[in-house]
């Protein structure tokens, strides 16, 4: 549908007739040559949208989504994810016998742990000699954030099997097939949890697990690779319930161990060295200070995969696209899909241009109206919407680019008016010059986040939980569909 306004700016050559002197000479009168005559036009075209599904997107974050929600719209959502442990090779020793000070960043034993035991001793000075490690506990640590989504009051649980599969260098999409990685023969450890102010959950682990890292760095790992081969990695599994979605932001297995070893020091002022296993508080007993720790975590350094899955949503979809709406749904839901008519651009434009060279965009604005979630619902809306071809969608985020105002498009939500706007212009032009630096046909609108980084501002796709509602190109209020407004001149 085009609705057309026409302006007619007749930019009339009044002849501004001047004169300028130079050694008595005229110049002669200025006239506007008559091609700079222009007329320009306001056309109103109605674009297509709808929604299609997004059963995937590039598994790449800061952090994990980890949980289970269930949106009264939209259904089921889980994530769960699966990943390496950063062998940190070369960081390690077991046993750890440095001595540190209470305000080191680094990890060993504290120098003034025999002092607390029994005040007669001094610091310590250096261990030697160490043997005897006995691991006391091995345990999958998780941190998470304040910004979790859901019922902090629901009780849920979550399990930690190790993978049986290689992670492979590849992109690695939210729909990733667990049976690449893991055949969940190999649990590790299970519990329940709520959400609590800590922030964290502690899964219990097989000793097994930390007596066999512990071998191995005995013997020595000379790689990430060679780690790898003896620890795979995990898969942290949601495992009942439904209710919240929690942002993971630190998470790896803790091996606590003890062992002997000569200490030297001092007690009563004498220089002493007393064995680890012999040491006695001041009331006579035995309490080892040998005791460390070491942690091993699944962060950006290994390869990982955030699993997302949401069962029902290509079963929704004829439904939601007999509505008024299109949708917008993240982590790995849905998309608006956008169709921009430029043959019928071109046959309005030539209604008042046969000539299209002659034709200039003053303004080429795509304009979508937001309605907020007409659902009972705890999702938000997203503040920042791309518009970018769907086929380039996974190589765009992968290779870190950012939209250049001509094949991608980021618009912000205007709050006062509920639209997102963004601006086609110079891609139009492009189009209608037959440049192929332009938009193809396969348009897609994508929920971002603005990111910085070191002061540098980008944009990633969103991969939180979320929900945009669009007026369609079937909605009912004519003035809320999707439309392209143009402003362009025409030179006569």
């Amino acid at each position: 549908m085009i609705r057309i306004i026409k302006y007619f700016f007749v930019l009339v050559a009044l002849s501004a007739i001047g004169s300028c002197k130079d050694d008595d000479e005229s110049v002669g009168l200025l006239v506007q040559p008559e091609e700079d005559v222009l007329q320009t036009y306001s056309n109103k075209v109605d674009v297509s949208s709808t929604s299609i599904l997004s059963d995937s997107v590039l598994s790449r974050y800061d952090y994990f989504l980890l949980g289970r929600y269930r949106d009264t719209k939209f259904g089921e959502t889980t994530a769960e994810y699966v990943s390496q442990l950063d062998g940190r090779i070369g960081g390690i020793n077991i046993p750890d016998v440095k001595v540190v000070e209470s305000n080191s960043a680094m990890s060993g034993i504290l120098n003034t742990l025999l002092t607390d035991i029994d005040p007669l001793y001094g610091n310590i000075l250096a261990i030697s000699e160490p043997k005897d490690v006995v691991v006391d506990s091995t345990v999958f640590y998780i941190s998470y954030s304040d910004y979790f989504f859901g019922d902090s009051l629901a009780l849920q649980a979550l399990s930690v099997y190790e993978l049986t599969g290689d992670l492979k260098d590849q992109k690695y999409l939210t729909n990733a097939q667990l049976s690449d990685f893991c055949d969940k023969s190999k649990k590790l450890g299970q519990v329940s949890y709520q959400i609590q102010n800590k922030r964290k959950i502690i899964v219990p682990l097989d000793n097994e697990v930390g007596e066999r890292l512990v071998k191995a760095y005995q013997e020595g790992i000379s790689s990430q690779d060679e780690f790898n081969k003896i620890f795979k990695g995990v898969y942290v599994s949601h495992s009942f319930n439904q209710g919240t979605v929690m942002m993971v932001t630190v998470s790896g297995v803790q091996v606590y161990y003890h062992y002997d070893a000569k200490i030297a020091t001092t007690y009563n002022g004498r220089d002493t060295v007393v064995m680890g296993s012999k040491v006695k508080t001041s009331d006579g007993t035995l309490v080892n200070p040998l005791v460390s720790s070491f942690f091993l975590s699944t962060n950006k350094s290994v390869k990982r995969v955030n699993m997302i899955r949401q069962d029902n949503l290509e079963d929704m979809l004829p439904t939601l696209n007999t509505s008024d709406y299109s949708y917008a749904y993240t982590p790995a839901g849905f998309y608006t899909s956008v169709s921009i008519p430029f043959n019928t651009v071109v046959d309005s434009i030539k209604n008042y241009a046969q000539d299209t060279s002659k034709v200039m965009f003053n303004s080429a604005k795509l304009i979508f109206h937001r309605r907020e979630l007409d659902w009972k619902s705890s999702l938000k809306t997203n503040a920042y919407l791309m518009l970018i071809e769907k086929s380039k969608v996974i190589d765009f985020f992968y290779k870190n680019e950012q939209p250049d105002g001509l094949s991608s498009f980021v618009a912000k939500i205007d709050t006062a008016r509920n639209t997102y706007t963004f601006n086609i212009t110079a891609p139009l032009q492009n189009k209608l010059r037959g440049n192929s630096r332009t938009f193809g046909d396969d348009l897609v609108l994508v929920p971002v986040a603005l990111t910085v980084e070191n002061g540098v501002y980008f944009y990633r796709q969103q991969l939180w939980l979320t929900a945009t509602q669009l007026f369609s190109s079937a909605a009912q209020v004519d003035s809320l569909r999707p439309r392209l407004d143009l402003v362009y001149t025409v030179r006569r």
